[in-house]
């Protein structure tokens, strides 16, 4: 499916419909050939059915016809003009749409840039849904005993968004670990990093895992996975943060410790921001900020490769995050029916040696929901501010939003 475009004017003003066709659709139209373009609209009629709409509101007189659209839609998105009575249109037909239960998002238009960035969005919250419906994701070796909360059954995971959940054994990874015989670290992982404070040969076992698990995703076609990784390191003597860390940054979601909820936010994340998404636990709240810490996070920037924090063992990673950037930092609940969002600033802090290897901290309004109202001990990071994705792919999946 692609999102659905149109030019909504009354019966008077088709003329007008017409303007905004030139000025502003032209332009884009000729750049996304995914957009269905569906023409200047005097009535809904017959209009298409379309998982997510963008409406340019040229004239007032509009509202039968918005309403009738927003009807054939689950995703609508009223972009108005400050003229020709645009507004007061759009101020009714959203008082009207709401007061009905529909949510409905409305901006000024600005430009042909502002509907090519909104439609690419669109598109991607769109793949995003179909994708996570059909989605099999891939739990290995179980969940970890401290996840007490972070659990998820696979009815539940099914019922909620359609995905499949996967379960593969720890001894078939382990088996597919030995029958790697051929190991070769790519020279562009070791040269590329800041430090490395750990032996080659640990660099190359934490590799050797990789490729093992890479021939599971392929075997068991996984589109995501977690895994109870502190039992590698009993079984394998290495860890899977290396794994991860490069599983993520080719835009693979991959989680820690058997986390479910957390492995499904990742998956909404990565898919409809087409950014990689750090997980990490919250080690410090303190006033307005909170620092993030894990030893797996995608290779976005400097990095430096070192031991696993809790075992001193294996491959962690420390990833510089860029003070003064924005990110989203957000989560779904274990029952799956509700996005939690909040959108921060990236703090200048001291690295330490008490907490794991990748440490983030983070300015953030009302941080104490963290733990007042605990989701689980894990939480989703993703570079800039993706609320209108995250916003989007929640509405189409029906969750419930909490947003600070």
């Amino acid at each position: 499916m692609s999102p659905c475009i149109s030019i909504a004017a009354s019966s008077l003003g088709v003329e007008q419909g017409n303007r905004l066709e030139s000025q502003y659709l032209a332009p884009v139209l000729r750049k996304l050939d995914g957009a269905l373009y569906e023409g200047v609209l005097t009535s809904g009629e017959n209009a298409r059915e379309c998982l997510t709409r963008v409406v340019l509101v040229a004239t007032g007189g509009t509202e039968d016809t918005i309403i009738s659209l927003a009807k054939k839609t689950k995703l609508l998105y009223l972009l108005y003009i400050e003229e020709y009575n645009s507004l007061p249109a759009v101020i009714e037909a959203v008082g009207y749409l709401k007061n009905n239960g529909k949510d409905v998002s409305v901006a000024k238009l600005e430009g042909t840039q502002q509907i090519q960035e909104l439609l690419e969005k669109l598109g991607r919250m769109e793949k995003t849904y179909e994708k996570i419906r059909v989605a099999r994701l891939g739990l290995i070796g179980g969940i970890s005993p401290w996840l007490v909360y972070s659990k998820v059954e696979p009815e539940t995971l099914h019922k909620r968004f359609g995905a499949g959940l996967v379960e593969v054994a720890l001894e078939e990874l382990v088996k597919t670990y030995n029958s790697v015989s051929k190991v070769e670290v790519p020279r562009e992982i070791i040269e590329n990093a800041l430090e490395v404070k750990i032996p080659i040969s640990e660099i190359q076992k934490a590799y050797r895992l990789y490729l093992a698990i890479k021939q599971v995703i392929g075997k068991e076609s996984l589109d995501g996975l977690t895994i109870k990784c502190f039992d590698i390191i009993k079984e394998l003597d290495t860890t899977a943060c290396l794994a991860l860390s490069l599983l993520n940054t080719m835009g693979f979601p991959a989680a820690c410790e058997g986390d479910v909820p957390l492995l499904v936010s990742m998956v909404l994340g990565e898919w409809s921001t087409g950014q990689p998404v750090f997980m990490a636990n919250p080690a410090i709240i303190s006033g307005d900020s909170v620092l993030f810490a894990h030893c797996t996070a995608p290779l976005i920037s400097s990095y430096s490769l070192m031991t696993h924090f809790e075992s001193g063992r294996g491959v962690g990673i420390m990833v510089k995050f860029p003070v003064g950037e924005k990110v989203t930092v957000y989560r779904v609940n274990p029952n799956l029916d509700t996005l939690r969002i909040f959108t921060g600033t990236i703090l200048e802090s001291p690295w330490s040696n008490r907490h794991c290897r990748t440490q983030v901290k983070v300015k953030l309004s009302q941080p104490r929901v963290i733990l007042d109202r605990s989701f689980g001990n894990h939480y989703a990071l993703v570079l800039g501010d993706h609320t209108e994705e995250l916003f989007g792919v929640a509405r189409l999946l029906g969750l419930n939003l909490e947003t600070y």
